[in-house]
């Protein structure tokens, strides 16, 4: 059973984290349009960032897809683990990923100069076929990701929007009333203009607030093979 709660009478004080489905939305995206670019087939574009660097639109391919690689792409993860892991440079920290994990994956943004070919690259070099990522303001939930094949950037990707994304039970609210109250604000901002998102009741996305950007992943510093992911309120 999902944790669900009722729409207080008044939520304005909540409006710059609202959903934007209102008819404003077609001015602010021309505003964002100098900066982003929107994806093909995309009905919405995300809310303006001044002086953001202009990224381009791309298609993420199937998460299952088979990888490339682009010896330019990888970059040194800096480590004493016993193992030396080279972390694609669109997983790593840097402004050349766009990802609002609240939005599918076709809002996804790259900066120019980065090929959409580079979403099917591999993760990390050498390959892995599993990964475990920790998620250190919320303990409770890590994100795994699984490709036999070899994962890709791709692949990790989405299934950090997957995990994150879920629904969050009545037993995994038994936190620190300080943490579920401000989940649930969130989660007032974020579904109200959408019915279909607040019936869906709060999300593990929710216990994040308003970082909800995709900021990279560093080694887990207890020494394990382990990643940590990082989120910001913007890029």
């Amino acid at each position: 059973m999902n944790y669900r709660i009722g729409t207080p009478a008044s939520s304005s004080h909540h409006r710059s984290w609202a959903v934007h489905h209102s008819a404003q939305s077609g001015s602010s995206s021309q505003a964002f349009q100098g900066h982003w670019s929107a994806l093909p087939g995309s009905s919405t574009s995300p809310s303006p960032i001044p002086n953001a660097p202009l990224l381009h639109p791309v298609s993420l391919p199937h998460p299952n897809a088979a990888s490339h690689q682009s010896p330019m792409s990888y970059q040194n993860s800096s480590t004493s683990h016993s193992s030396f892991i080279v972390l694609h440079s669109l997983l790593s920290y840097g402004p050349n990923l766009r990802f609002n994990i609240t939005q599918d994956l076709a809002h996804v943004q790259l900066r120019p100069g980065c090929s959409p070919t580079m979403l099917q690259e591999l993760a990390v070099q050498p390959p892995v076929s599993h990964m475990i990522i920790t998620i250190p303001e919320l303990c409770a939930w890590t994100i795994e990701v699984v490709n036999p094949r070899g994962i890709t950037v791709n692949n990790v990707l989405a299934m950090i929007r997957e995990t994150l994304n879920r629904s969050v039970a009545s037993h995994e609210m038994q936190r620190s009333s300080r943490a579920v109250n401000a989940a649930i604000d969130s989660f007032r901002a974020r579904s109200r203009a959408d019915p279909r998102e607040h019936a869906q009741g709060v999300k593990r996305v929710d216990f994040l607030g308003p970082k909800v950007f995709f900021a990279g992943l560093a080694r887990a510093r207890d020494g394990s093979d382990s990643w940590e992911i990082h989120f910001a309120q913007n890029v």
